[in-house]
């Protein structure tokens, strides 16, 4: 190592063309980084969407998702099968596993099993499988409003039209999602009384308009040497042409037009949703952006192009911007960046204070050196910028400037025994070398469990042990073979006399006009005022703490009992603040959700929607959000349980708040004003008591399941409605519970006809027929499709509006035979009223029934909630046999997660064990080293439980993220008591002398990771919710664990030589001699450690005292 030392302090041109290489290719690397709010994290999931027309939940589940299930049970790869079943669609959502390496394998296999699928019923349409990419991501929503309410829906519907390819051309938009856009649509509306008295039926008029409207190609026409195409040309252009369809005619002139038996319109599909926006009729597009696209970059593009963009003609037409994902991002970096610029200034300012301006200068400076090449490493590992890697930064900039403090600090320490700058630098490192990279692999080591956490929460926290990872490797390399180099250009020589002065050649002086103008005004001073006030104001630190560890050793076992009894009462204290998988706060979104009776129909749940709009519009200032986005007869969709969202009877509201920072209230009172608001409307018969109204505030984070979800699985619903109430009768009386639900719904009433197989046979009728006459009558049959304007109209045939609203048109159905005639539908079927369930839900193959609630984590944790649903229903498996349950959801992803996660931790400590036992040749050396681990504990329960936050995913990672750093400190300071036994110190002058030594390097570091964490911690500049909880954890934890590191440590150092002592003294009396020590001193190769005769030249020529701090 002194070999490769004493080469790069003389290579100045090598290391600057390292340094200018690093710097270049960091900052290229950090030009491509996307910025984000979040990272990804979307599960690996594959859908299969098949519509049924028609059809109810029974049906859709009986006839399209079992025979899709029993397919996909040959599928390899899938981790849990899910299928919603609902009014005319079958919905099957297959999660894939997460040790599946060829996920495009697994996808391809699920298209081709679906392609295989036979015997659906003939009206099914094609299943369709799709992969929920994360290749696109939502970017912002657009809204197209009339400026008055009267603005008809034609006009937002062209101008949407016009407006869609401008969006399109926007360079990094990958898709423009349309929402409330129907499409065109000629509605042939069919009178009954007209029909029955033409003798004719639907069908007459399907075919008719099927045989007209055509456009077919006849083949080629060769006359001589030319070639012609023939084609016929039928083509409806316009509402008139099909008026005039003939439906029959004869010889004589008579004819029976469309238009005589039906009402045409040019008009919109039918709406199945209806959205509005701050209170108006409204088109919504949601703009996804490509993934390689910067979000804060395309958003400012888009806005940029925006304010130029109008369509001439369209004055009456308001565009909007809302739900802007670059503004959170943009926001949240700023607060991130305010937050590392004040840490690194009080990182500054506190190694200013303990290590004088020249150490700290040349320390500092391997900062923006060090980031570059983990500019490098994102870049190939396609990190973003966003929160999380962004805290990996905050959290990593203690921490990287370790190695260069170690590596300065022992330099420093050398050079005050009188030895010249090159050989104390080479020395310098070299001593501590092994045990600095030992240190690093450690660190390494105890972050890998979060690198190897699996499935959705490891992809999200991914970037925090890459960032620092990569960080500390970087901060290694600089310590090791760079900083070296800037401490012997640098730094003045202990000697100001007889010491030959190293001269500054030419690239040094450029690097130093580059780089380090301020380091080199720094180190301009006298070396004596920095020494004298290094010495004055640590000196006397030293001393206290020197008292301090005397008086600990002399009482070790009281010492080492206080801190046990702490550490027992900590977890004792663990249930006290409880366990929540993610800690919320800072939410800018609230999201409502409503029911109405489940037979209200769209239109009148739509009148009902008006009233409470217009009620959150009236309840929450005007200054306090920014858009209110309904969309009625449309619940949300929830990725982690991504139920069919459309029904006629539900409705949600997305309330979008300013920046909390601009707002007086929290989300969390608002959504408090609005559910009292919206009680005392339902209390006063302003809106219907029968509305089922919920309202939660939505934090940015990863997706999880819902704090409390009940899952049970069998086959006859009956009982697992019975298990269900069970269930919904004991939660409403755990205080804290709220929003109690069952996913378990009656249905619509149904009227369900049956063939007569007796008249059918005779009539010539099949069921195909009977089902075929009732959906053309009242959901309608497309008999043909128009293109017009880059558009393909269809062209439905149906009974009219009046006549599907009355049951009495159900007689009015006619079915056509084989030979033409007109069967009246009641005289070859019977019809039953049936009332089912709404929806169908199933999970691995099995029916599934949820219970689903809500909680006040001020009041109790979801997991608090679980434990006590776990002992109140021990027994009912077994008092209903064939039924499972499961505690699912949010318990789930916790149990999961902090297992995988607890598992790994211990195999990186068994890791970190053997790593310390090979380096040390010792078994108890590596306990010692480690054994402050666990009592960091205690610093972690105690910060939380005074802050008032639970124990959470994001604490536990900062707990976990701890052990590496006590490796690293204690592992050094081990080190050294060895090294003062070596050279003939008692036990107790070296454990005391050892934590002198090390005690500026480890308050330096400790103590300046925690501080530069202390905006996280309490938002100086903005908090940030989401990482809050881990800087909490590291830091408090951090700070007790250097307490445990320079007193408990040395403590037990002892009580092992008392121990091992004990042991050797009662061997020795049955005639076995082992050592009386732990640790056997050994005599140091003098190319490294013997520097007595640099020393003493030193003092024979009398240029410098040799001084020992004791």
């Amino acid at each position: 190592m002194k070999k490769i030392l004493n080469y790069i302090l003389d290579q100045d041109l090598l290391v600057n063309l390292i340094v200018i290489i690093i710097i270049l290719l960091g900052m290229a690397s950090f030009s491509e980084l996307n910025r984000e709010s979040i990272p990804d994290s979307t599960l690996d999931m594959i859908t299969i969407t098949t519509i049924y027309p028609g059809a109810s939940p029974g049906d859709a589940e009986e006839l399209v998702s079992i025979p899709i299930e029993k397919k996909l049970r040959g599928v390899s790869g899938l981790d849990k099968v899910r299928a919603y079943n609902v009014e005319n669609l079958s919905l099957l959502v297959l999660y894939i596993a997460d040790d599946v390496k060829d996920k495009k394998k697994v996808i391809q296999d699920v298209k081709d099993t679906v392609d295989q699928i036979s015997g659906l019923p003939s009206i099914v349409r094609t299943p369709l499988v799709a992969e929920v990419t994360v290749e696109t991501t939502e970017l912002v929503s657009v809204a197209f409003t009339g400026k008055t309410e009267n603005v008809p829906y034609s006009r937002l519907r062209e101008f949407a039209n016009k407006s869609e390819d401008f969006f399109y051309d926007i360079d990094g938009i990958a898709e423009v999602e349309k929402y409330g856009y129907y499409d065109r649509e000629y509605l042939v509306e069919v009178d009954p009384s007209a029909l029955d008295k033409n003798r004719i039926g639907l069908n007459n008029i399907v075919n008719a308009l099927k045989m007209r409207n055509i456009d077919f190609p006849g083949g080629p026409l060769r006359i001589g040497k030319k070639e012609f195409v023939l084609r016929t040309k039928g083509q409806f252009k316009n509402a008139d042409e099909i008026r005039n369809t003939i439906i029959r005619g004869n010889d004589t002139g008579y004819s029976l037009k469309i238009g005589d038996v039906a009402k045409v319109t040019d008009t919109y599909e039918e709406a199945d949703v209806h959205h509005r926006f701050n209170g108006r009729q409204s088109i919504v597009f949601k703009l996804w952006k490509k993934r390689s696209a910067d979000e804060i970059k395309l958003a400012d593009t888009i806005k940029m192009a925006a304010a130029g963009f109008s369509v001439p003609g369209y004055d009456d037409v308001d565009i909007s911007y809302f739900n802007d994902k670059s503004t959170l991002t943009k926001n949240r970096i700023i607060s991130v960046v305010h937050e590392a610029i004040l840490g690194f200034v009080i990182l500054g300012l506190f190694m200013l204070l303990l290590m004088g301006r020249r150490m700290s200068a040349l320390v500092l400076a391997g900062i923006p050196v060090t980031f570059m090449i983990t500019f490098a490493v994102m870049k190939y590992h396609g990190i973003t910028i966003n929160i999380v890697s962004l805290f990996g930064m905050i959290m990593v900039l203690g921490m990287m400037v370790d190695f260069s403090i170690v590596i300065a600090e022992n330099t420093h320490r050398y050079m005050e025994l009188g030895i010249r700058r090159k050989l104390a630098i080479e020395n310098g490192v070299s001593e501590i070398f092994w045990s600095v990279t030992v240190t690093l692999l450690c660190i390494v080591i105890a972050f890998m469990p979060l690198l190897l956490v699996p499935g959705l929460i490891g992809r999200f926290i991914k970037a925090i042990p890459v960032v620092i990872i990569a960080t500390l490797i970087a901060s290694w390399f600089f310590a090791m073979f760079i900083l070296p180099y800037f401490l012997n250009l640098f730094l003045g020589d202990s000697h100001k006399k007889g010491m030959d002065k190293r001269e500054i050649t030419l690239p040094q002086k450029m690097l130093s006009k580059i780089f380090s103008k301020k380091i080199n005004n720094a180190i301009s001073c006298e070396q004596k005022e920095d020494r004298n006030f290094e010495e004055g104001l640590f000196g006397q630190v030293q001393k206290k703490y020197k008292g301090l560890i005397t008086a600990a050793l002399k009482h070790r076992y009281l010492v080492v009992g206080v801190l046990v009894v702490l550490f027992i009462f900590s977890l004792a204290i663990v249930p006290q603040i409880g366990f929540k998988f993610m800690t919320a706060g800072g939410e800018e979104q609230i999201r409502i959700k409503v029911k109405m009776p489940f037979e209200t129909n769209l239109q009148s749940n739509l009148e009902e929607m008006k009233k409470l709009e217009q009620l959150i519009i009236e309840s929450v200032p005007a200054k306090e959000f920014s858009a209110l986005h309904l969309y009625v007869g449309e619940d949300y969709i929830d990725f982690s349980d991504p139920k069919p969202p459309k029904a006629t009877y539900k409705s949600t509201f997305e309330l979008y708040l300013v920046p909390e920072k601009d707002r007086k209230s929290t989300a969390d009172e608002i959504n408090l004003v609005l559910r009292k608001k919206i009680t005392f409307a339902q209390d006063s018969g302003y809106l219907s008591k029968d509305i089922n109204i919920k309202a939660e505030s939505i934090f940015l984070g990863p997706p999880v399941g819902k704090p409390v979800n009940v899952e049970i699985q069998g086959e006859d619903y009956e009982v697992m409605k019975k298990i269900a109430d069970e269930y919904n009768e004991y939660l409403p009386t755990v205080k804290g519970v709220k929003d109690i639900s069952i996913d378990l719904e009656s249905g619509k009433t149904e009227y369900q006809y049956t063939v007569n197989e007796k008249m059918a046979a005779w009539t010539k009728i099949s069921a195909y027929d009977i089902a075929s006459a009732i959906n053309a009558s009242f959901s309608g049959s497309v008999a043909t499709l128009v293109n017009q304007d880059e558009e393909e109209v269809g062209v439905r045939v149906r009974f009219p509006e009046n006549a599907r609203r009355d049951k009495t048109s159900l007689n009015d159905v006619k079915v056509s035979n084989m030979t033409g005639g007109l069967i009246p539908l009641d005289s070859v079927s019977d019809v039953k009223i049936y009332k089912g369930y709404s929806q169908i839900n199933r999970l691995n193959f099995k029916r599934l029934v949820q219970v689903q609630a809500e909680v006040n984590t001020k009041i109790i944790t979801p997991s608090e909630v679980t434990t006590l649903l776990e002992t109140k229903f021990a027994d009912i498996e077994k008092r209903y046999p064939g039924y499972i349950i499961r505690y699912g959801g949010e318990q789930e992803d916790t149990n999961e997660t902090m297992s995988d996660l607890g598992n790994l931790f211990i195999a990186a400590l068994i890791v970190i064990f053997v790593i310390l036992t090979v380096y040390t040749q010792s078994l108890v050396m590596p306990f010692i080293i480690m054994i402050a681990i666990p009592f960091a504990l205690v610093g972690v329960i105690f910060a939380l439980f005074v802050h008032g936050q639970p124990l959470s995913f994001m604490s536990t990672l900062g707990l976990f993220s701890l052990a590496g750093i006590i490796v690293s400190n204690t592992l050094v300071l081990v080190q050294f008591i060895n090294k003062f036994r070596d050279e003939g110190m008692s036990l107790k002058a070296a454990l005391a002398e050892g934590g002198v030594v090390r005690l500026r390097p480890i308050i330096l570091t400790a103590g300046s990771m925690f501080l530069e964490l202390l905006p996280v911690m309490y938002g100086f500049g903005g908090k940030d919710y989401l990482v809050a909880p881990l800087a909490l954890s590291f830091g408090w934890g951090l700070l007790f664990a250097t307490f445990i590191t320079l007193v408990l440590i040395p403590c037990f150092y002892h009580i092992a030589e008392d121990i091992k002592g004990l042991t050797a003294a009662l061997l020795a009396l049955r005639g076995i001699n082992i050592s009386h020590t732990i640790y056997q001193p050994v005599t140091y190769e003098p190319e490294v450690h013997g520097l007595s005769q640099e020393i003493n030249t030193r003092t024979d020529k009398g240029k410098n005292a040799v001084r020992r701090k004791r």
